[in-house]
């Protein structure tokens, strides 16, 4: 939650007085909306995973009606489809959609065709209605972005909302935005009822005027149309923003799967034997001879331990044997006394 910024904050340096305020931080972060749905001839929202049926005041029955504002519509007709059939009020993704109604968007899963006016899914008669009509499998609609007349805020539900307008309810929008737009006013300049018609089995919009806006409520209302609020809810598929996207795996020409070979593991190559070496025994050491000081770090002091067993000699040489052949004294030039020393160390060790 918001922490409120306290009175005593303090005002905005004059500095930024001439700044453009960018939108960067918030932008590319998806916000979620509420939805406007009916199934049957029943409204509903759905905001944040939960379906709400709208019911009268009274508890009597469903609402018939809903009193709303048009904040604002999207510039052309969507067009959505659903492989196995739209099924009514259910929220699933469709398979293939355009937003422009001209070419699929990006996000479709199961694109039809490069072209909606080529698409054989957008051609008149390829499908029948329950009723036996013929019509379209890929479904024109005109997204709206709607809030509640009553209360234009609408903060309980995420602020403007979406409304999808069915095919045949298109024409009945454009007549309405006709006639009001004649009598001089804009849509979303008033408050608007939407039904059902009571004449039609399916459900079919019926759009009224309900009353102008006050000053205070069209402010309200400006400022919902500036909004990328209102701009994400008018993009096609902004409604399943962070659903997973179902990958497409391409068929193949063959029954069965190709065999991957695998390579078999690469023996590492055995060690040569050591040579078997004489068991050495050690007289002990009954004292420590110091080394010269070498550099800057000091003395070291090198102690031999008091006697070596003929069975740890025996393990140690085959790992002695290959250090002494590489590690050879090194003599003539670039000797040191430290050097000196430590071969005379290693002579009365082995003497």
């Amino acid at each position: 939650m918001n922490a409120i910024v306290p009175q005593n904050f303090g005002a905005v340096s004059t500095v930024f007085a001439n700044v453009p305020r960018d939108d960067d931080m918030s932008a590319g972060i998806a916000a979620g909306f509420g939805i406007i749905g009916y199934k049957g001839k029943v409204w509903s929202t759905r905001y944040r995973g939960t379906d709400t049926n709208l019911m009268r005041p009274d508890n009597d029955g469903p609402m018939n009606s809903i009193e709303v504002v048009i904040v604002k519509a999207s510039g052309s007709v969507s067009k959505i489809w659903y492989e196995a059939g739209y099924v009514e009020g259910s929220s699933a993704a469709p398979d293939c959609y355009s937003t422009n109604g001209v070419v699929p968007d990006v996000g479709s899963k199961k694109k039809q065709c490069n072209s909606c006016a080529l698409c054989p899914q957008n051609q008149w008669g390829s499908r029948i209605t329950p009723a036996g009509r013929q019509g379209k499998s890929c479904s024109d609609s005109k997204r709206l972005a709607i809030v509640p007349l009553p209360d234009i805020p609408n903060e309980g539900l995420g602020g403007p909302m979406l409304l999808r307008v069915p095919a045949a309810s298109l024409r009945d929008l454009a007549s309405f935005d006709d006639k009001m737009k004649a009598l001089g006013y804009p849509y979303y300049s008033i408050g608007c009822r939407i039904s059902f018609d009571a004449a039609e089995s399916y459900p079919k919009f019926v759009f009224g005027a309900i009353r102008p806006l006050t000053d205070v409520e069209a402010r309200q209302i400006m400022e919902h149309r500036d909004s990328r609020a209102v701009s994400t809810i008018l993009a096609e598929g902004s409604e399943r923003v962070g659903e997973p996207v179902a990958e497409v795996t391409a068929a193949s020409a063959f029954e069965q799967p190709p065999v991957v070979a695998i390579a078999a593991p690469v023996a590492a190559p055995a060690p040569a034997p050591a040579p078997a070496a004489a068991p050495v025994t050690a007289a002990p050491v009954t004292h420590v001879t110091p080394l010269p000081a070498s550099g800057g770090f000091g003395g070291a002091v090198v102690a031999a331990p008091a006697k070596v067993t003929p069975q740890v000699t025996a393990i140690a040489a085959p790992i002695a044997a290959p250090i002494a052949a590489v590690a050879q004294p090194t003599t003539g030039v670039g000797s040191s006394a430290f050097e000196a020393a430590l071969d005379e160390q290693l002579d009365a060790l082995l003497a």
